[in-house]
């Protein structure tokens, strides 16, 4: 193999990021606009006001947009290109939560029955990782826990044995959706105890202490948000 000679340019991949790299970049910094409220609920997104302000092109700014409309975080229109969605209003999360009070518990009960333990061991872990992460007002303090508050939902109803379930819980991006409502860092601290008390129930085995801590936990979710939602209907 030939040395490179002194006047050879050096490959510019090793100078310029991957489109993967610009994508994911792009997707956290649009995330974080939408979670803060900077880009307003209903308002259009301008890709190329976007892609200026973050100094890439518009390629991966879209790949990024794809990527939150999966989340439900933003909603492709006909003509018009991409909005914000909407937040949820009080008969929206009405919905929400019956759907959580129907599925959640029952997850629970069945997780304590099913989970093996290294699943139980896991559950402990995302509790424990949650107890260390920041908590502040605005997403770009709270993302972590942001993200092991859902994963913790996800390796419950994961742990339930009924991969329909799981998948439609996943579905619904419920977490992303509350967040945007409303967090305060006493919300993240009332969330750690509850999650303990449901992961307790569960290590222990116990399928009514877990459905009944799980309950618990969406009932306290629900009277968190319910104001805030009334306010905006």
């Amino acid at each position: 193999m030939k040395n490179a000679g002194k006047g050879s340019r050096p490959s510019s991949r090793t100078h310029r990021p991957s489109r993967q790299i610009l994508t994911d970049g792009a997707y956290e910094t649009i995330k974080e606009l939408v979670m803060d409220n900077q880009l307003e609920p209903g308002e259009r997104i301008n890709i190329e006001e976007l892609a200026r302000q973050l100094e890439i092109s518009t390629t991966p700014v879209r790949e990024a947009l794809a990527r939150l409309e999966s989340d439900g975080l933003v909603r492709k229109r006909a003509l018009t290109g991409y909005a914000v969605a909407p937040l949820l209003d009080l008969a929206s999360l009405g919905h929400l939560f019956e759907i959580r009070h129907l599925l959640e518990p029952h997850a629970a009960a069945k997780a304590a029955k099913l989970a093996t333990d290294t699943e139980l061991a896991n559950l402990r872990e995302m509790v424990e990782l949650m107890r260390t992460d920041d908590i502040g007002d605005a997403y770009g303090h709270y993302r972590a826990f942001a993200a092991h508050d859902t994963e913790f939902h996800a390796l419950v109803a994961c742990y339930s044995g009924n991969p329909i379930l799981e998948q439609t819980l996943a579905g619904l991006h419920l977490q992303w959706h509350l967040y945007r409502l409303r967090f305060e860092p006493e919300v993240g601290l009332d969330t750690i105890a509850e999650h303990a008390s449901i992961a307790t129930a569960i290590v222990q085995r116990d399928a009514v202490a877990a459905a009944e801590a799980m309950r618990e936990h969406l009932r306290q979710s629900e009277k968190r948000l319910l104001p805030v939602a009334q306010r905006r209907s």
